[in-house]
């Protein structure tokens, strides 16, 4: 899994991020899914992203767990071994020299083996990345807040998409972005067909509401940011749990933030037409943001990067 990769290698390709596919590594923008890959044509596939920060993963091991149980739920021929995934990570960013990074892991259900399209006899395919770590919000929304617009556009049931894996599947998502943008947003939060929020394109929702932070218990991914800003409530003496939350309830909070390994804590000021609390960010969201990057540096959340081995 660690060869060299036979193509040269720029410091300007270095700086744009390093990948890995079918045993090679590369520049970033060489890699390429061919157009037989049943990941692409059915969007059968998951994946994960790892923030690299300061130099060392973080919270490595509980991505590879999740990476590896969407593997096993998806059914994925799946070669690479656990230890070799961590190899072909760490050898991304450390070919890359990046020392802030958000790195990929991607499984796709592969090209079909012989003449029909059974998908048992295809092929998996593994591919990873090294890429400059971003955020999905501006620095301008990261001290002012993000305004949202609650979708008209429903999740999609997780009884027809499993949303604990990780996955590119996201056309309700796509739709609800339409539908946000007409009203001058640049991100949708989606409900189920309850009416229950669930969570937005590529994070988690966390509101304070009746004094105690809540995050929707249904139709979402287990985030890894989700799960630590819940273990960081419990060391921060802030009553949280996971359950339902109506829209109602939402446009009533204190305080609102999205969750997501691109950007951490990130505060919400406007939902729809209606102003959360007293203005962005918040004292809670504030204590948990800065609990939360602090967390980034104790050994036991952190995985070194060996740069110059």
């Amino acid at each position: 899994m660690n060869e060299a990769t036979n193509e040269i290698i720029d410091e300007t390709s270095r700086a744009n991020g390093i990948g890995y596919m079918d045993g090679r590594y590369m520049p970033r923008e060489r890699l390429a899914l061919p157009m037989t890959d049943i990941g692409f044509k059915l969007c059968d596939m998951t994946y994960d992203a790892i923030h690299v920060r300061n130099g060392a993963f973080f919270r490595l091991d509980e991505h590879l767990d999740r990476f590896a149980r969407s593997i096993e739920k998806r059914r994925f021929n799946f070669a690479p071994s656990r230890e070799e995934v961590r190899q072909v990570l760490h050898q991304c960013v450390r070919q890359s020299g990046l020392r802030d990074s958000m790195t990929m892991l991607i499984a796709t259900r592969g090209d079909p083996q012989g003449p029909t399209l059974d998908l048992r006899n295809c092929k998996s395919r593994f591919i990873a990345w090294a890429a400059p770590y971003y955020r999905i919000v501006t620095e301008r929304e990261m001290t002012q807040g993000v305004a949202v617009a609650i979708s008209s556009v429903p999740r999609v049931s997780p009884d027809s998409i499993d949303p604990t894996v990780k996955n590119f599947a996201r056309i309700d998502f796509a739709d609800a972005l339409f539908d946000a943008y007409e009203r001058g947003c640049e991100h949708a939060i989606l409900l189920d067909r309850d009416g229950f929020v669930t969570e937005g394109r590529g994070w988690n929702l966390f509101a304070l509401y009746g004094g105690v932070l809540v995050t929707p218990d249904n139709g979402v991914l287990e985030g890894i940011t989700r799960r630590t800003v819940l273990a960081l409530c419990d060391r921060s003496n802030v009553t949280a749990k996971v359950a339902k939350l109506s829209a109602a309830e939402l446009l009533d909070a204190d305080e609102v933030f999205m969750a997501s390994t691109a950007g951490g804590i990130m505060p919400i000021r406007k939902i729809d037409d209606r102003v959360i609390g007293d203005g962005p960010p918040g004292p809670v969201t504030r204590r948990l943001s800065e609990a939360y990057w602090a967390l980034h540096d104790e050994p036991g959340y952190s995985s070194a990067v060996n740069y110059d081995a």
